[in-house]
């Protein structure tokens, strides 16, 4: 499932939007698209919370506080896709920025004319091509298959990964997707920073917020921590951690 919020204070533009994107999905990828859609701010803020994790947005920064919840979101999601929908009175230099980080830009022709829907066509289907091709590549993100489809995962989002059961369990912040594998060969296809830290438990060490080794437990953000074998406590140490 890849799942997208497109928020815009255009009624007309917002489902003008939803309909390209239904239409560029429906396509150009097999998997299912989960789109919200918000017309004003406080419920696009009320519809992310509910997602467990944010992989595309579309997102109006002509009104006041867009651009800062925008900025905030872009900190949540440190590899979610984002699309501005932007116009002419507002400067460039506000949003084209390292705290933005947009993948496409929506510019309107004046504050408050929608766009045609010959440009929303065309934005929308490059910029859900180019996620889809980062999502195929697997770049900066982990993929599940499950009955629904592909989870998209970003690394980032990930805190450790458990073996148990005979499965195996991937933890964010907010929830656990279990998967079959191996912890050997999942250890093999990860990241440099994703560490084998019990014969169980292979860690994010970006998540890490200290090791206390008379007590062989990792303390992870979040209050959360995973167990430290004897086996792996030089590689932790040769971490700084």
């Amino acid at each position: 499932m890849i799942s997208m919020l497109i928020y815009d204070r255009i009624e007309k533009e917002l489902h003008r939007l939803k309909s390209a994107a239904d239409d560029q999905a429906a396509y150009s990828s097999d998997e299912y698209w989960s789109i919200l859609l918000s017309k004003t701010l406080e419920e696009a803020a009320q519809k992310e919370e509910k997602v467990p994790l944010l992989n595309t947005a579309c997102m109006d920064i002509t009104g006041e506080g867009d651009l800062a919840w925008v900025e905030k979101l872009r900190k949540k999601y440190k590899e979610m896709f984002l699309l501005l929908i932007a116009d002419t009175s507002i400067s460039p230099m506000s949003y084209v920025r390292p705290g933005i980080m947009a993948s496409s830009l929506l510019l309107r022709p004046g504050a408050g004319c929608p766009c045609e829907d010959k440009d929303i066509d065309r934005v929308m289907r490059e910029f859900i091509e180019a996620y889809l091709e980062r999502f195929e590549t697997g770049q900066g993100s982990f993929v599940i298959e499950s009955k629904e489809g592909k989870i998209h995962i970003p690394f980032d989002k990930i805190y450790y990964f458990e073996a148990r059961e005979k499965k195996l369990y991937l933890q964010t912040d907010t929830q656990e997707y279990g998967f079959y594998g191996t912890i050997d060969k999942l250890e093999e296809e990860l990241p440099p920073h994703f560490m084998r830290c019990h014969r169980s438990f292979i860690v994010n060490t970006r998540k890490i917020e200290k090791v206390v080794l008379s007590q062989n437990i990792i303390y992870l953000t979040q209050d959360r921590d995973v167990p430290l074998s004897r086996s792996f406590k030089a590689a932790l140490k040769e971490l700084g951690k």
